[in-house]
């Protein structure tokens, strides 16, 4: 199968998204595709400011296991497993860990409505 399909952030907001039962895999890898930064973005972070690049996330092992209703231990075994498949990059330090999609941009194109309006046209027009 080939080909993506977006999915808009705002499915977190769903009743199926706010479930009580704990993450599986899927659903936390999907969880963490829509927690990354869709761009750069400065953060205030203990007494200064962290850049997040487009594509990362700042959080923790707490943060994850409490969201993904997973033990610590979990969440960091799962983090290990992305990252020996060359899913993410992470980097951990005893407060926080920062995630790096690999080929984030690649899956997640920017697309601006002008693209969208051009191709809308050109598929109804029969034209290219």
């Amino acid at each position: 199968m080939e080909g993506w399909i977006n999915i808009h952030r705002q499915i977190k907001e769903n009743w199926i998204w706010k479930s009580e039962e704990p993450f599986d895999k899927r659903s936390a890898w999907i969880d963490l595709l829509l927690t990354v930064n869709h761009k750069n973005k400065k953060i205030p972070f203990e007494n200064g400011f962290i850049e997040i690049e487009r594509g990362q996330t700042l959080t923790s092992i707490k943060q994850l296991s409490e969201k993904w209703k997973w033990s610590r231990h979990k969440v960091s075994d799962f983090l290990d497993q992305l990252e020996r498949d060359t899913m993410i990059v992470q980097v951990r330090d005893t407060r926080k860990t920062l995630v790096s999609i690999v080929n984030y941009d690649k899956y997640q194109a920017q697309i601006n409505n002008k693209d969208i309006v051009s191709d809308i046209l050109r598929d109804r027009l029969g034209t290219y």
